[in-house]
């Protein structure tokens, strides 16, 4: 099993530097940041521009990978974030993972000005960008006329270090994000508003599509997008058990956690991704987490 940390692009940068310096001691595998452009808890926090935190991130870490969760498609031309992508590749020595959704938050479309069709019509936009994504990290000169998208011999030089190009995996719960992800992409990250009790029938519904589309469940990666919280006490346990705001969290004693994340990793996930490691005994939950659980 395979663990990402998840962490919230606001505060200071000197923060986050050292929350991405933290990450990568410890041993995570990857980091990521939303792509989101106010802020999530308070619209008016500070809050960082996720490709260009990574760019800083790129040179701040040697080994650690670095990811979204997720990007959101509506923010930037196809091509444009093809040409982003393929130079964080670059800047990173190949560590840069797209990770992508259709978007979601209308506030902040609505402040930006970009335009919030239905959620169906932001899928299909979706849909259609993948194919200009591939188009700009693998054709010497891309050209595409779709719904929503053109390209006229497009030129995307260098191309990305990672051949054919940096891992695709799509954010989602949806049916139909679940299929586009089995038929066009190298993962889907399935999020906490998917409950876990589900998750059983979801991958197999995965592997279906898998074989659907001709393709290797070995080779496709599922991952979860999940709080984690680590008690060290029955009395805390019973307590945040029962909290309403705790539903769709991992939790329990860290050799708990341990078995779960084991039963998971046999039905198919492949990675953690940890959104918060909360527990209010423990004095450096990160490092914690990082020796009893991973």
């Amino acid at each position: 099993m395979k663990f990402g940390r998840f962490f919230l692009p606001s505060g200071s940068y000197e923060k986050q530097r050292k929350l991405a310096l933290i990450t990568e001691e410890v041993g995570y595998d990857s980091i990521h940041v939303p792509d989101h452009l106010i802020g999530q808890r308070k619209k008016e926090d500070p809050w960082f521009e996720a490709t260009t935190l990574l760019s800083a991130f790129a040179i701040e870490t040697k080994k650690l990978k670095l990811g979204f969760a997720v990007l959101c498609n509506s923010f930037r031309n196809p091509a444009l974030l093809a040409k982003i992508i393929s130079t964080l590749d670059h800047i990173s020595n190949g560590r840069i993972l797209m990770w992508i959704g259709a978007g979601w938050n209308k506030a902040e479309y609505r402040q930006y000005n970009y335009p919030f069709p239905k959620a169906g019509i932001r899928v299909s936009q979706l849909e259609e960008a993948l194919t200009v994504y591939k188009k700009m990290f693998i054709e010497k000169k891309a050209s595409f006329e779709g719904r929503f998208y053109k390209l006229t011999r497009a030129l995307n030089n260098p191309k990305p270090i990672q051949k054919p190009y940096p891992q695709i995996v799509l954010g989602g719960v949806g049916l139909r994000i679940t299929d586009i992800a089995c038929r066009e992409a190298d993962g889907i990250n399935l999020q906490p508003t998917l409950e876990e009790k589900d998750l059983p029938e979801r991958i197999s519904l995965i592997k279906e599509k898998l074989k659907k589309y001709n393709r290797d469940f070995s080779e496709f990666e599922i991952s979860l997008a999940y709080p984690i919280i680590l008690v060290n006490t029955q009395e805390e346990l019973e307590k945040v058990s029962n909290q309403r705001q705790m539903m769709n969290s991992f939790i329990g004693f860290p050799e708990d956690l341990k078995e779960k994340f084991a039963t998971l990793e046999d039905l198919g996930v492949k990675k953690i991704v940890t959104m918060a490691v909360m527990g209010p005994d423990f004095k450096d939950r990160t490092k914690i987490f990082a020796e009893k659980v991973m």
